[in-house]
């Protein structure tokens, strides 16, 4: 049984995934008699967390023996907001509570949520799961070095194919393809790519589900500048990020971006870096739409925790521009895994690059 509300919690912490960083999602049930009487998650920084917007006006003691389910460890500290132990002592209905992932927060270890619980007399249990342990495994990495996990996607033709003849651009996936990637644009913190990607294909880079569209903060590698601010990205509210040449000088800055100087080596902005700035801004998962030749570097460089290759069955022909660049994987992936997608197919590998 507890799995069964644990899933349910994480079900509402899917519902601020891509809203809360540098915090994590976090989302909450509260079951009274194998019945879910309250639910809420983590909606944004600075606004309630999932166990104060669960409890909220919500009178507990009209209940007895109320079981508190939360997918991370509840915070035992002050911060943008109280901590949660203190709200869950509030409703001393509460008998138990369950979480899923210890909180990885120096912080949040030292003081000891359970000890604090359990010295009021609150029965707590770590429940862990594979997918909670999978849904936290970007915040860990985070809190633990302060870089984020990295994912990239392309689709190719089954010749190996991205684009037309002198790259003109061509729509390749399928509709269930296109949901794959608008979900993982929700859930990301930010996403990445270039300025060649932005001046060839104009796109809007928002995620688009359900009827709604959501702008993303963008990170953009533009080395020299190139980007005017009359570009659709440039149209969002999200803020916008723009990586480039540290020799080359910023005279016209586009309003409201963010301008960051990068070396370069080899006529190439380094990497790493790119990714340590993603890091300080707080952002725990990256997700990474470009063309061809970045894709190879990213990989040649080590520096991807998951791939997405979206295969098609169609041909482009010689002409057509080629996905790869030099390409090699760095090592054997750690795991490989397909899904179908109607008359499509995602690989999906990813990488060991630990914590």
């Amino acid at each position: 049984m507890h799995k069964k509300f644990m899933l349910a919690a994480l079900e509402q912490a899917w519902l601020g995934r891509g809203l809360c960083a540098p915090n994590p999602s976090v989302g909450a049930v509260l079951v009274h008699h194998q019945q879910i009487v309250a639910q809420a998650f983590h909606a944004g920084v600075g606004k309630p967390h999932a166990e104060q917007a669960m409890l909220e006006g919500f009178e507990s003691k009209n209940f007895d023996n109320l079981t508190l389910y939360v997918t991370l460890e509840p915070c035992n500290h002050w911060g943008r907001t109280p901590p949660c132990v203190d709200i869950i002592l509030k409703h001393p209905t509460i008998k138990t509570v369950i979480f899923g992932y210890r909180d990885p927060n120096p912080i949040v270890a030292k003081h000891n949520t359970p000890r604090i619980l359990q010295e009021k007399n609150i029965h707590v249990q770590h429940y862990p799961l594979e997918e909670i342990d999978a849904f936290y495994q970007s915040y860990a990495r985070w809190m633990c070095t302060k870089q984020p996990w990295v994912t990239i996607k392309l689709a190719q033709t089954l010749d190996g194919k991205i684009a037309g003849e002198q790259g003109n651009p061509v729509h390749l996936s399928n509709i269930e393809c296109s949901e794959f990637t608008h979900s993982h644009r929700l859930h990301c913190d930010i996403i990445l790519t270039t300025a060649a990607t932005i001046l060839k294909d104009n796109p809007v880079f928002t995620a688009r589900l359900n009827g709604e569209s959501r702008s993303k903060p963008l990170a953009i590698l533009d080395r020299q500048l190139r980007l005017t601010g009359d570009e659709k990205v440039f149209q969002q509210q999200a803020p916008r990020h723009i990586f480039h040449d540290m020799q080359v000088t910023v005279v016209s800055p586009i309003e409201d971006c963010y301008y960051h100087p990068v070396p370069c080596h080899a006529g190439e902005l380094d990497l790493p870096t790119v990714f340590n700035y993603i890091g300080e801004l707080g952002c725990h998962d990256v997700w990474i739409e470009v063309g061809g030749q970045l894709f190879s570097q990213l990989h040649a460089q080590n520096l991807l925790d998951t791939t997405y290759m979206y295969l098609v069955p169609e041909f482009l022909g010689q002409k057509a521009l080629s996905a790869y660049t030099n390409f090699c994987f760095p090592a054997k992936p750690r795991s490989v895994s397909w899904t179908v997608q109607e008359d499509n197919a995602i690989l999906k590998m990813e990488w060991m690059r630990g914590i």
